[in-house]
């Protein structure tokens, strides 16, 4: 299938530590050939990934979709807290036209830095 498939199934022994083991009412677990799938009971599906990356640092990756729609502000904050952590970091990258790519149309990304901050501090007078 996809290289981001096989990484799921391939993951380093650390990864599946940080994947969530408790979950907020209505979300399921999955565990099947295609990796950490999560399930909401609204029908929002969460893919959750951990690898080190070509920087040489370990990230947490996580994909949130809808069947007909993109999942909205409230559900990527919901994923960010349960996946990533309330406390962690996590970006959402626009890439450059040519860099991109769509394997669903509706789908978000989320990642979040294990070993250090990538990302400067944005911030004027105190707050964003």
């Amino acid at each position: 299938m996809s290289d981001a498939i096989d990484n799921v199934i391939e993951a380093p022994d650390w990864a599946w530590d940080l994947a969530p083991t408790v979950l907020p009412p209505g979300w399921k677990r999955h565990n099947d050939e295609r990796g950490l799938r999560y399930t909401s009971g609204d029908g929002l599906l969460v893919i959750f990934t951990a690898a080190e990356e070509r920087d040489g640092k370990r990230w947490i990756h996580v994909s949130a979709s809808r069947a007909s729609r993109l999942p909205g502000w409230q559900d990527m904050k919901n994923v960010k807290d349960i996946f990533i952590g309330p406390k962690r970091l996590a970006v959402q990258v626009f890439p450059r036209k040519d860099e991109y790519v769509n394997v669903h149309p509706f789908v978000l990304h989320l990642w979040s830095c294990l070993d250090g901050d990538p990302v400067p501090d944005f911030r004027r007078r105190g707050v964003i």
